[in-house]
């Protein structure tokens, strides 16, 4: 199918996709994506090739869905495939979700329970990916059941699995569409969170937060046509989906994509990439920016030019203080500015980005012991609050509680969970001006014009009636060792009845060995605790590299660590150090 010229190509009422064809159109004869490959190959398509592969996916589409709408599963690795068929989606109305692959032989709970909890009509995948898929949706692969729990939402549902494109092969047919609910204004994502405390929630993301949100990020970040990105995050999660896939299409820039695999593999090669495509605005976790300091080499580093790298932005997770100056430290010579690198804060709820600019844009840093603050400019600042666990009273500046955010890019709630969309997206208003708020979990204070994000809500321990972030004991425990990875580690209660008593389970960083006396280092650390907060640490289980269970983000889930460990500490591999 020829795509329709640009003003006559039906939009269906939906503001996302016609801001896809506007963008797309003013690319047209020029770079809009890349994708790289093996052996350093690049892919490129102008604007308007990028248009013909998005309308030939949405043709498929229309025609196999009767024209009608439903939801569709995306399990598909990084690149093209992936990206014109998730945009063939918003364009054709259905929507999207992206799903991170079973890999073969691995636990496969969490996706078969998102292809339940979202209704999916069909899971479309590569043709090398059914067999995986089929064998996980069956419960047939080798992990059974995941880590953290049954799901209590069932077993997994009976729908097909297609490997798309169909090249011609009959396609199943699907249940008619009540044409009623195919009015109804639907979601245009499902993206699931990460489970790090949890089983996945489908976080309902409709059209205009895509809209709204990107041009919030195009306003905090000086973001326009001319923003030149690199993206390595995976699909699947809502930094990588939205900020490194749709944002740099809907800002009217351009991007490389790369597969996450040969970063985290290599990560001189994300580099590598921002210095050969002069690329303005890449990103990623804090984890990336560390493994930047200790696995590239200096020859790596020759012949490297950063110096129109602009946007250096560092989230998704807190950022240990100190991480980016030393970063920035490393690379200075390839001519990186140090106000391009910078900490910055959002959520799959909100969309993605919430906070967070060059420190340039937003005045003078202030010092914290454990974290990078995240800058705010006066919008950002406007739509943000601190409250107290009721979430009745806006709290004092420098005083920790619980981030509560607002504004049109806050998600529409979580799918078939009434009762906890009401109590987080429906909140009532601590402050003016907008009536009701997004509790995010997340704890942090405000000190001027940043925001410091300490942790998670119910990652706290308690001791004589304080709160403590989980992750800020984390940071202190490895800042005693060197060799010790504080985004690898998870601080808890031995029980959930514990006060003033904790656990602390970490992993070193690659390539670092700890000190034979291990008894000696668990001993530094707990009086180092004990003296910061009063918690006495009963035990520090030294855990080899990789081997905390992780969401798929790459967050360790405190919360699975801690279950295994009241159950049976055996089920934590490690070496178990009882500190006297």
């Amino acid at each position: 199918m020829a795509c329709p010229p640009v003003e006559t190509a039906p939009h269906h009422g939906d503001i996302l996709a016609d801001r896809i064809e506007k963008a797309l159109a003013g690319r047209a004869d020029l770079p809009s994506i890349a994708f790289t490959g093996t052996g350093g190959t690049i892919t490129g398509r102008t604007g308007d090739e990028l248009r013909a592969a998005i309308w030939m996916q949405v043709d498929r589409l229309r025609s196999w869905m009767r024209g009608g709408t439903g939801v569709l599963v995306l399990a598909f690795p990084a690149g093209e495939t992936f990206v014109t068929l998730f945009l063939g989606c918003l364009m054709a109305g259905i929507t999207a979700v992206p799903v991170a692959l079973p890999r073969r032989g691995s636990r496969s709970g969490q996706f078969r329970h998102i292809v339940t909890d979202c209704g999916a009509a069909a899971v479309l995948c590569a043709p090398e990916s059914r067999a995986t898929i089929t064998a996980a949706l069956r419960g047939a692969d080798a992990g059974g059941a995941d880590p953290g729990g049954r799901d209590p939402r069932g077993g997994a549902p009976q729908i097909p699995v297609i490997a798309w494109p169909p090249d011609g092969a009959a396609l199943p047919s699907l249940p008619d569409i009540d044409r009623a609910d195919a009015e109804k204004m639907r979601p245009a994502i499902i993206q699931y969170t990460s489970g790090s405390t949890r089983w996945p929630k489908g976080v309902r993301i409709m059209p205009w937060n895509v809209v709204e949100n990107c041009a919030l990020v195009m306003r905090a970040w000086g973001m326009d046509e001319t923003a030149h990105f690199v993206n390595w995050l995976p699909h699947y999660h809502d930094m990588g989906l939205m900020g490194g896939i749709l944002y740099p299409l809907l800002c009217g820039g351009q991007s490389v994509q790369m597969s996450p695999f040969e970063v985290i593999r290599r990560p001189a090669a994300w580099l590598e990439a921002i210095s050969a495509a002069g690329a303005t605005f890449s990103g990623g976790p804090a984890f990336m920016f560390a493994d930047c300091l200790t696995r590239i080499r200096d020859d790596e580093i020759d012949g490297l030019d950063l110096s129109r790298w602009q946007r250096a932005f560092c989230g998704a997770e807190p950022v240990p203080a100190g991480l980016l100056d030393r970063f920035h430290a490393r690379f200075v010579a390839t001519g990186l500015r140090r106000d391009a690198v910078f900490a910055c804060y959002g959520l799959a709820e909100a969309t993605l980005f919430a906070a967070g600019v060059p420190k340039d844009d937003a005045g003078t840093a202030i010092s914290d012991q454990s974290v990078t603050p995240c800058h705010l400019t006066d919008e950002t600042r406007a739509h943000l609050r601190i409250v107290d666990p009721a979430g009745t009273r806006v709290l004092a500046e420098g005083e920790t509680g619980e981030i509560c955010l607002s504004g049109p890019w806050i998600a529409d709630g979580y799918l078939g969970r009434a009762d906890e969309t009401a109590a987080s997206f429906q909140a009532p208003a601590p402050a003016a001006p907008d009536p009701v708020w997004l509790r995010t979990g997340d704890l942090g204070h405000v000190t001027g014009n940043t925001l410091h994000v300490v942790g998670r809500l119910k990652d706290v321990l308690i001791c004589n009636g304080r709160k403590i972030s989980a992750a800020e004991l984390e940071w202190l425990a490895a800042g005693i060792d060197p060799a010790l990875n504080p985004l690898a580690a998870a601080a808890f209660a031995p029980d959930v009845t514990s006060s003033g008593l904790a656990v602390l389970a970490i992993e070193p960083r690659l390539g670092c060995r700890l000190a034979p006396d291990t008894a000696a280092l668990a001993r530094r650390i707990a009086r180092a605790v004990a003296g910061e907060w009063g918690i006495r640490l009963t035990d520090v289980v030294f855990v080899p590299r990789g081997r905390l269970p992780r969401t798929s983000s790459g967050k360790i889930r405190r919360a699975a660590v801690a279950r295994a460990w009241r159950e049976t500490r055996s089920s934590i591999q490690g070496e178990v150090v009882e500190v006297s």
